[in-house]
């Protein structure tokens, strides 16, 4: 409920106070946005130690919504900066099946792959730039293969989409991001307020990241995305409303989820996209990791409701990661 008073009272605020779009007004929300970077950074253990960070490796265990269940196991996160990235899942499907996820950013190169439960033990690959990642996911359910351009355009979109997760998740954790940043204004809620400041992802949207104003703490994101496939709507706390879809919150074309959740999308059509809904990422349970303040609970969702809880068992700073990490 707070994160909805916080947007509806934030909107407000943008309708009272609008500011000029002039080079001039554009240098000083950076300025702004910087002074409070930096209160952030310092609270999170400091610039320098922040910017030593080149690869972080991250272990924790993970629930996500996924129509009327839940998909629940492992899950094991690998960074190196600017651009690498790899996500390892095992996953349950509502305490029955067993299916392996893995997603791999390096550079402009990407490539989904899901593994065993309904698919037979089988590899379904999406994406493309690696050898045998498949030629993008639109194929992939047997009803024919797409035209070159189509093809195409999934695979920018799918690249973008994994790219603009890596980012919004590198500003959630380091505070670092290629694109710059702009303050917006602050942001009011019952129990406290936020400074909230704005940078671009690579799909072109914009992610508002919120910082107490007191603790300097990062508290939450937001950006806008799709409805469609898996968004959570209406469903409790972990739990999704029955008649959705598999959840991809933002961060695919939902062309990686299980066989045997596609079913719940009934006559509605794979792929169909409802209209825009506001994504949001929470960040809470600071610790301090080798000098560093970082989250161990990071939950996403839409409109108030959580639809995945993310739970940080270890962080490991900095470690020696194998030659083949980012590669198939």
């Amino acid at each position: 409920m707070r994160t909805c008073v916080v947007a509806s009272v934030f909107t407000i605020s943008l309708i009272a106070g609008g500011v000029c779009t002039a080079a001039a007004g554009q240098q000083a929300e950076e300025a702004k946005a910087n002074a409070v970077l930096a209160e952030a950074r310092k609270a999170l253990g400091g610039a320098d130690r922040l910017a030593s960070v080149q690869r972080l490796q991250i272990n924790g265990t993970i629930r996500r919504a996924n129509g009327n269940f839940n998909l629940e196991g492992d899950s094991e996160v690998f960074f190196e900066l600017p651009d690498k990235f790899r996500r390892n899942e095992s996953l349950t499907i509502g305490g029955g099946s067993n299916f392996e996820r893995t997603e791999i950013l390096n550079g402009a190169e990407f490539s989904t792959e899901v593994s065993g439960g309904d698919f037979g033990g089988r590899g379904r690959r999406f994406g493309g730039g690696f050898p045998g990642a498949g030629g993008g996911g639109a194929g992939a359910d047997g009803r024919g293969a797409p035209s070159p351009e189509a093809q195409e355009r999934l695979r920018d979109f799918q690249r973008r989409n994994i790219q603009s997760e890596v980012s919004r998740l590198l500003v959630a954790l380091l505070l670092t991001s290629e694109a710059p940043f702009r303050w917006i204004g602050t942001a009011q809620a019952p129990d406290g307020s936020a400074d909230v400041v704005e940078v671009k992802t690579p799909d072109g949207g914009a992610t508002r990241l919120f910082i107490d104003t007191m603790t300097h703490m990062p508290l939450m994101m937001t950006w806008t995305g799709q409805a469609g496939r898996g968004t959570g709507r209406g469903g409790r706390r972990g739990q999704a409303a029955p008649d959705q879809a598999p959840p991809t919150d933002g961060r695919g074309a939902g062309a990686d989820a299980p066989a045997g959740a596609e079913p719940a999308q009934g006559r509605r059509g794979r792929g169909a996209q409802g209209a825009p809904v506001t994504l949001e990422m929470h960040l809470s349970e600071y610790k301090a990791v080798n000098g560093i303040v970082l989250p161990h609970l990071i939950t996403r969702g839409v409109s108030g409701e959580t639809n995945e809880e993310w739970h940080v068992r270890s962080y490991r700073i900095n470690p020696n990661l194998k030659a083949n990490t980012f590669t198939k």
